[in-house]
């Protein structure tokens, strides 16, 4: 007889009086398929024919499809055990033999049934096979009644997967029942679900251990062997006796932990891989069938779906939160260009640069003096108000507001977005700041009215997310923001002053003054200081 639906068609010669069929090592012909019973069935050499007996199995034996106890088989019958097809080839003496070399009868009866059915297939295999949609048609080697208890199995898992991915509130939540729901199910004794961090390491992010409370749980070691060929190859494993399993004679965990029968599965949704379900028995040997492994790999699949779904909704809070930072500090259109240019926001968020900026301070004259005369709730409402107006004008010039340091206000141009014509745009959003504080102090009370005075400069910094571990904050760093707020210390107020840096840009596009060099403090050298000539400009 041959059986047919094995990766390679294995031949066996029934050259006894009986030969026994069914899971256990003792049968003369091993069948490891979670549908097949201990000793599932037998079949009696007679005077000149053979008869097939069904030893009480639960699944029963088919013959081309109809369910039998006890009969005689006839040359191409297709006998039907559990999942596994065997053609009946009749050898009897006088009739001609199969032309399929037989298995060697030297060599243990379990090994020849058992290697020669390796079952490792590529997990898209697996997917098409157990798609929620079961009809008769997507696996016509199966008798209907077994086909649909099958299928029904299958779909009714499927669906308890389902409505968990859909109930539970974290991805932490969703592995553990999926592992309960695994155990329930598959005859496991151990169970890990390992996802891969950001190095391509396998981390244990559930397991689980029959009879064993979750807080009494041992470190549960799985065989990186069997993992590593999962995710390399793409490929769902079953060993029913890893420590003789040749696939895996290097791995030094299969033998110090005793694993006999192991299931590795990857998490996989199209070409991505995430991790691996892994379970095994240490214990029983042929613990696992072909069923297990398909059942086990759909179940992975929907899992890995869960995770990426999982992840894209963590991406999305965490770009939300990142565009309320930036809008904080940003125009509209920086902030999207910030997000179009960095695919990875982890990545654009810790990276520094040295780069070319022209930084913009600007403070209010006399604000202590002014603070004197008014309640701290009219001063507080004030200076938002100001902030407020000048914030605008920053965002409409396409700058970033760097920070509020009292009465001050810090804008960079040039970081993190550039223009090309940054120290223009600058010198454009100092103009019009004068220009809407004459309106700004029309309509506000008298006694608030205030003057604000203006420093620019431009030079290479370091720009980036910047700070500490537990905060930080885009920002820049270097000589050219120092000179900047010296120039507005210096600046009588309604002027605007300008730096070296920021006049070899903007020299011929706006009247300008030179003041000639002024000692600057914390300064040791003069510093060449120009004012940009307002009087009937607007930008």
């Amino acid at each position: 007889m041959v059986l047919v639906n094995t990766p390679e068609r294995i031949t066996i010669e029934l050259n006894r009086d009986v030969t026994s069929l069914g899971r256990l090592p003792e049968c003369e012909v091993v069948l490891v398929d979670a549908l097949v019973s201990r000793r599932h069935a037998e079949i009696r050499r007679e005077e000149n024919h053979y008869r097939i007996v069904d030893l009480n199995s639960l699944n029963g034996v088919f013959i081309n499809n109809l369910r039998i106890s006890d009969e005689v088989l006839a040359p191409g019958d297709v006998i039907t055990v559990g999942g596994v097809q065997i053609l009946f080839e009749d050898s009897l003496p006088g009739l001609p033999r199969p032309a399929t070399p037989a298995a060697d009868q030297e060599s243990s009866p379990v090994y020849a049934a058992l290697m020669g059915q390796e079952i490792v297939k590529p997990v898209t295999d697996v997917g098409q096979d157990l798609q929620l949609d079961y009809s008769p048609a997507a696996a016509p080697g199966l008798p209907a009644p077994m086909f649909e208890q099958k299928a029904n199995q299958n779909f009714f898992i499927l669906y308890q997967v389902a409505r968990a991915l859909n109930s539970t509130n974290s991805l932490d939540e969703l592995l553990d029942l999926t592992l309960t729901l695994i155990f329930q199910v598959i005859n496991v004794e151990r169970g890990v679900i390992l996802l891969l961090d950001e190095q391509g390491d396998l981390q244990p992010r559930a397991m689980r251990m029959r009879g064993q409370k979750p807080a009494e749980l041992p470190e549960i070691a799985v065989s990186r062997t069997i993992a590593r060929r999962a995710i390399e190859e793409k490929v769902a494993i079953i060993t029913s006796d890893a420590k003789y399993d040749p696939r895996f004679q290097e791995g030094v965990s299969i033998v110090q932990y005793n694993i006999r029968s192991a299931l590795c599965v990857p998490l996989w949704e199209r070409e991505t891989i995430r991790g691996v379900i892994y379970v095994d028995n240490l214990i029983q040997t042929y613990a696992f069938g072909e069923h297990d492994l398909d059942l086990l790999t759909a179940i992975a699949n929907q899992v890995a779906l869960a995770i990426r779904q999982d992840s894209l909704q963590r991406r999305m809070r965490q770009e939300a939160i990142f565009r309320a930072n930036l809008e904080r500090f940003h125009s509209p259109d920086v902030v999207n260009l910030i997000v179009q240019q960095s695919q990875a926001l982890e990545q654009f968020s810790h990276q520094a640069e040295e780069r070319e900026v022209t930084v913009l301070f600007s403070d209010i004259c006399g604000f202590t003096r002014l603070a004197e005369k008014l309640s701290a709730q009219e001063t507080a409402g004030l200076i938002v108000d100001y902030f407020n107006e000048m914030s605008k004008i920053v965002f409409h010039f396409k700058g970033t507001v760097d920070k509020f340091i009292g009465d001050a206000l810090m804008a960079i141009f040039g970081a993190p977005i550039s223009y090309g014509n940054d120290a223009e745009l600058a010198v454009d959003t100092a103009i019009e700041m004068l220009r809407r504080m004459e309106e700004f102090r029309r309509a506000i009370d008298e006694r608030k009215r205030f003057q604000i005075r203006i420093g620019i400069n431009t030079g290479m910094v370091v720009a980036g997310y910047l700070g500490s571990s537990r905060r930080t904050e885009y920002t820049v760093l270097g000589d050219p923001v120092n000179v900047a707020a010296r120039l507005q210390d210096v600046a009588r107020p309604n002027t605007i002053l300008i730096g070296e840096g920021t006049y070899q840009k903007v020299r011929g596009l706006f009247p300008i003054k030179d003041l000639g060099g002024a000692k600057l403090k914390g300064k040791q050298q003069e510093i060449q200081v120009y004012q940009v000539l307002t009087e009937g400009l607007h930008p």
